[in-house]
């Protein structure tokens, strides 16, 4: 005979209010291959020597198309691109090209972050069994430092051997900074760290807004310059036909415009937030007009507006600007309930991160490409710095409070 089936009023409900996953490091089985300092200091050196064959082999190519100079002086010159892309100047005749590559040395700081890895690695693999946290401190900082020291010593030799001990320190410091910043990621990953899961709550919700922002800043940047480079394909196809490049000339230069890619973003994202930038002393590009003097002929230019003042639908995209802010200040105040003091705050660490290292990315994707009125290119950093860096700042203000207010709708809803 069936039951009746009675249901209890009073059931127990289960809720989960945070859930967190912490990644564990594992060790890898057998010996290193490795002692841990030849590892390390041999990553180092090891990388930094990868990456200047590679911009061997790209030399060579251009070769081909100019045999009659001799091989050394491609050498030397290679060695030259190399320490460019760590701050060193290039000797082009009687002038200096000083805008460093940041594609290619963003190149080589994926370089070192192998290094720092396989350096991080191959220690555990040395020291077996569980280690506390001092240990494994000591391991990742020492990984680290021991890359950063064989990439700079070759650095050094490189430099020495190519200009002497006169213009040694900028390629010298660069190397070590990019090493450093290089094989910390590397290392740090390897040691299993998330560094989103460091520090306190409102700088996690800081970096990871301003990461946010700063990446909506590469694709409004890449939106614009795109535009750009569409309007001005006529003006960029009769530079390009002036040059008469050949197919390795097109092969090389192609790779050129690479690796000023990200330079070209920095000065198309100060544009667009009002800073503006500059192509040579006395000239001008900015939302508000344009005055361009004296330029070398360079097929990228021709997407440069022409000069005189701007359409007023051109100040529009000062909004993109915004947008990027904002979503600084959305992705900082999500996750959890944080209250409107919280959402402000995050989003106040969010846009202040994000337009510091907006900053740095326009004072490094500043140079010279020659003398005389070609000493000055790239972004206005007095006014990235007073307008930039405010307008992300407001940006991601806006965009925690709006994001605390629709948060609080939908929770009285």
């Amino acid at each position: 005979m069936p039951m009746p089936r009675f249901r209890d009023p009073d059931r127990l409900k289960l809720t989960v209010s945070t859930a967190r996953t912490v990644r564990l490091s594992r060790t890898p089985d057998g010996p290193p291959l490795f002692p841990w300092p030849v590892a390390a200091l041999g990553g180092g050196a090891v990388a930094a020597l990868t990456g200047a064959l590679l911009v061997v082999g790209v030399m060579l190519v251009a070769w081909l198309s100019a045999i009659a100079i001799a091989l050394p002086v491609v050498l030397a010159f290679a060695a030259q691109v190399w320490l460019l892309a760590h701050g060193g100047p290039l000797a082009i005749g009687q002038d200096e090209v000083t805008v460093v590559p940041l594609g290619l040395t963003l190149a080589f700081g994926a370089l070192c972050s192998s290094a720092g890895g396989f350096a991080y690695r191959q220690g555990r693999q040395a020291r077996p069994g569980d280690l506390d946290g001092a240990a494994r401190r000591w391991l990742l900082l020492g990984s680290i430092g021991q890359v950063a020291a064989g990439y700079t010593a070759f650095a050094v030799v490189l430099a020495w051997a190519v200009d002497g001990p006169v213009a040694l320190w900028r390629p010298a410091l660069g190397a070590l900074l990019v090493s450093l910043a290089g094989s910390g990621v590397g290392a740090v990953r390897a040691a299993g760290y998330r560094l989103g899961s460091l520090g306190p709550d409102w700088l996690r919700r800081g970096l990871r807004g301003a990461a946010a922002g700063l990446l909506g800043l590469v694709v409004v940047g890449a939106v614009a310059l795109g535009t750009a480079v569409v309007l001005g394909e006529a003006r960029i196809g009769t530079l390009e036909d002036a040059l008469q490049f050949d197919g390795p000339g097109t092969f090389v230069w192609s790779l050129a415009t690479l690796a000023y890619l990200p330079n070209l973003l920095g000065w198309t994202v100060a544009w667009l937030i009002g800073a503006g930038f500059t192509v040579g002393t006395g000239s001008l590009v900015a939302l508000t007009g344009t005055q361009l003097g004296m330029m070398p002929a360079l097929p990228v230019f021709g997407a440069l507006p022409t000069t005189g003042v701007a359409d007023p639908w051109l100040q529009a995209w000062l909004v993109a600007g915004v947008a990027a802010g904002v979503l600084a200040g959305v992705v900082a105040a999500r996750g959890g309930h944080p209250g409107v003091l919280g959402s402000l705050a995050g989003g106040a660490v969010a846009g202040l991160l994000a337009g510091l290292g907006y900053l740095g990315w326009a004072a490094a994707s500043r140079g010279a490409l020659g003398s005389l009125r070609l000493v000055d290119l790239g972004p206005r950093l007095p006014e990235s710095l007073l307008i930039g860096v405010p307008l992300l700042l407001f940006s991601a203000l806006l965009g925690g409070l709006a994001t605390w207010f629709v948060r609080r709708r939908r929770t009285a809803s």
